[in-house]
């Protein structure tokens, strides 16, 4: 997905910085790219269950947070690759193995100045690579 999101006209209010005026700025919470892609490819491999190999990849470009426009408020382009591999019962169950953020990339999900000084970054569970195991059964 391709969105160059600007600000068209934001009134500053009245005894405003200079540095208020961000107009044609990139738009907060929106990335100019997003991209997805997912595989999942099934082998049937006995009379009682398959195989099944999942993954995806989710990147996109560099995200403005804030409307002050600060440098520190930028998170910088990252993708996140996850990956799974699991049995399928044929009589409804399911146990997968899984890896997310196989390639420890870190991200914010929100990134905002903080009142102290320093800038404050909110972080997803993704945020560090982790492993699982995810159990099934289907009645």
């Amino acid at each position: 997905m391709y969105d160059d999101a600007r600000v068209v006209n934001f009134p500053c209010p009245f005894n405003a910085a200079a540095s208020c005026n961000i107009n044609g700025q990139p738009l907060p919470y929106a990335p100019r790219w997003k991209l997805h892609a997912q595989g999942d490819y099934r082998i049937a491999a006995t009379n009682a269950f398959d195989v099944d190999l999942e993954t995806d990849y989710n990147y996109q470009t560099a995200t403005q947070y804030q409307f002050a426009e600060t440098p520190s408020t930028i998170q910088p382009s990252y993708g996140i690759w996850n990956a799974s591999v699991a049995l399928l019962g044929k009589d409804g169950w399911t146990a997968r193995v899984l890896v997310k953020n196989i390639l420890d990339q870190h991200y914010s999900l929100y990134l905002a100045n903080g009142t102290n000084g320093g800038t404050i970054r909110w972080v997803p569970r993704d945020d560090d690579r982790y492993f699982g195991v995810d159990l099934r059964k289907d009645f």
